[in-house]
C-alpha cells in the first residue's frame, strides 16, 4: 500500500490510499467467494457452481466493489498510520478514485481538528470588577428572610392589594370551552408574584371576598401551541383574602433562624453581608472569564468545521434530555408544552455550541503555545477531587472517565489560570 495526504481548505482534507498487489489480490478472492456462495445458479446447488459459470453472471465490477468494503477500514488505518499527525473529527466518507483488477485507490474525505492561528493574546488582561456590598443589599436580605419564615392571616376586611395572597376559584375559556388545565379551586394566589398569566393579577386587585369577575387576558406566545397566543376568559371568586404577618426582628428571630454561630442581628447582618460579597465576587469572576475568553477568541483565528458543532449540539441535546427525564419529563412532553420541535430547539443551540467548540480550540492551543502539561499526580488528584464530590470510589470514576480525557480537561483548566495572571507550569 502506499498513501497521499493533502489538506484543503475549512479542515477538510483528502488522504489517498492504493492497494495493490497480494492483498488487493485477496480482497477479491474473499468478495468472489462471498458472492459465489451467496448466488444461485439453475442447476447447481446454491455455492456449488463453477467459477466459470458464476463470472458470467456476475459483473466483474461488483466483486471489486464488494472487496473495497473489505479492504477500506485496513486502508484507512494504513494510511493514518503513513501521516500520524492527522486528527480526525468525524468519520471518514469514502470514494473510489480508480479502480482495475490489478489496484484500487481509494479517496478518504476527512474533517480534521482545524489550525488555531494565535494572536496576540497574551495581551488581553483579566479584569474582575470590583465588589461592593451596601447596607441596602444586607436589609433586602433580612427582609427576605422575614418573608420566607412569615405567616398568612386571614384579611377579615377590605380590598385585595399587592402584596396579598387571594384565595381564588377560577375556570378559563377560549372560544366558549373550557380548556385542559385551567381550572383550580381554592388557588393560593400572590397578587405580584408574576405566577400566572400577563395581565392576570392585576385585575385581582380591588376584589373582596365573595366577590365574582370575568377577568380577559391573551395568552403568551410562548405557552403551549393549543393556547399560545389566543385571546382568554376566566371566570374568577375570591373565596378569602389573607395576609402575610413577618415575624419581629429581634435576636429571637435570629436563633430560629439555626445559623451555625449566629445569635444575634449585628451577626445575621455580618453573615448575610460576608454571603453577599462572596457571592457578588463569584458572579465578577465569572463575568470577567467570560469576558477574558470572548476577547481572547475574537483575537485568534480558528475555522471550525461543522462536523465539530453538530457534535457539540448533539451532546447538549442529550444532556437536556437526560435532565429532563430525572424530573420525570420526556423530551417529547417538553415539545409539547413549549411549542417547538426537535429541529428548531437543535437550531437554537448552535450558536452556543460554536462559541464553546471555539472557546476549546482556542484554549488547547494557548495550552500547546504556554507548554502547559498535566502531570500523574495533578490527574489522581483532580480524580479524588471528584470521587469525593460526587461520592464514588476512585477506581469507579476512572472507568467512567479515561485519564487522557481528564488530562484534557485538567489541561484547560490551568490554561485559563495562566490567561487570568496565575502561575501555571
Amino acid at each position: 500500500m502506499k498513501a497521499v495526504y493533502e489538506l484543503k481548505e475549512n479542515s477538510s482534507a483528502e488522504l489517498l490510499v492504493t492497494v495493490t498487489g497480494e492483498k488487493w489480490q485477496q480482497a477479491q478472492k474473499k468478495a468472489y467467494n462471498k458472492i459465489k456462495n451467496d448466488i444461485e445458479i439453475p442447476g447447481f446447488r446454491k455455492g456449488k457452481a463453477p467459477e466459470a459459470k458464476v463470472r458470467q453472471v456476475v459483473n466483474e465490477q461488483s466483486i471489486w466493489y464488494d472487496a473495497v468494503d473489505l479492504i477500506a477500514q485496513e486502508a484507512l488505518e494504513f494510511g493514518l498510520n503513513e501521516y500520524k499527525d492527522i486528527k480526525l473529527v468525524a468519520r471518514p466518507a469514502l470514494d473510489v478514485q480508480s479502480m482495475t483488477s490489478d489496484e484500487v485507490t481509494l479517496k478518504f474525505l476527512l474533517t480534521v481538528y482545524p489550525e488555531v492561528k494565535l494572536k496576540d493574546y497574551k495581551a488581553v488582561e483579566y479584569k474582575p470588577a470590583k465588589v461592593t456590598v451596601t447596607k441596602k443589599m444586607v436589609e433586602e436580605e433580612i427582609a427576605k428572610l422575614q418573608q420566607s419564615n412569615s405567616i398568612e392571616v386571614l384579611k377579615e376586611e377590605g380590598k385585595v392589594e399587592n402584596g396579598d395572597i387571594a384565595v381564588i376559584d377560577f375556570e378559563g375559556f377560549i372560544d366558549g370551552e373550557a380548556f385542559e388545565g385551567g381550572k383550580g379551586t381554592e388557588y393560593p394566589l400572590e397578587i405580584g408574584s408574576g405566577s400566572f398569566i400577563p395581565g392576570f393579577e392585576e385585575q385581582i386587585i380591588g376584589m373582596v371576598t365573595g366577590e365574582e369577575k370575568d377577568i380577559e387576558v391573551t395568552f403568551p406566545k410562548e405557552y403551549a401551541a393549543d393556547v399560545a397566543g389566543k385571546p382568554a376568559i376566566f371566570k374568577v371568586k375570591v373565596e378569602g383574602i389573607k395576609v402575610k404577618k413577618l415575624p419581629k426582628l429581634d435576636d429571637e428571630f435570629v436563633e430560629e433562624l439555626e445559623i451555625e454561630n449566629v445569635k444575634t442581628i449585628d451577626e445575621l447582618e455580618k453573615h448575610i453581608r460576608n454571603d453577599i460579597r462572596e457571592r457578588k465576587l463569584k458572579e465578577a469572576q465569572e463575568e470577567a472569564t467570560n469576558t477574558l475568553l470572548d476577547d481572547i477568541c475574537e483575537a485568534c483565528e480558528v475555522e471550525i468545521p461543522t462536523a465539530m458543532i453538530d457534535s457539540e449540539v448533539e451532546d447538549t441535546y442529550n444532556q437536556y434530555v437526560q435532565r429532563l427525564q430525572a424530573q420525570g419529563i420526556s423530551i417529547d412532553m417538553y415539545f409539547q408544552i413549549t411549542g417547538t420541535n426537535q429541529e428548531d430547539f437543535k437550531l437554537n443551540l448552535r450558536d452556543e455550541a460554536e462559541k464553546k467548540v471555539k472557546v476549546r480550540l482556542v484554549l488547547e492551543a494557548i495550552g500547546t503555545d504556554l507548554g502547559i502539561s498535566v502531570s500523574q499526580e495533578e490527574l489522581e488528584e483532580e480524580y479524588k477531587t471528584m470521587s469525593e464530590q460526587y461520592q464514588m470510589e476512585v477506581e469507579q470514576i476512572k472507568q467512567y472517565i479515561p485519564a487522557e480525557y481528564l488530562a484534557e480537561d485538567v489541561k484547560m483548566k490551568k490554561t485559563l489560570e495562566a490567561l487570568k495572571g496565575n502561575k501555571a507550569e
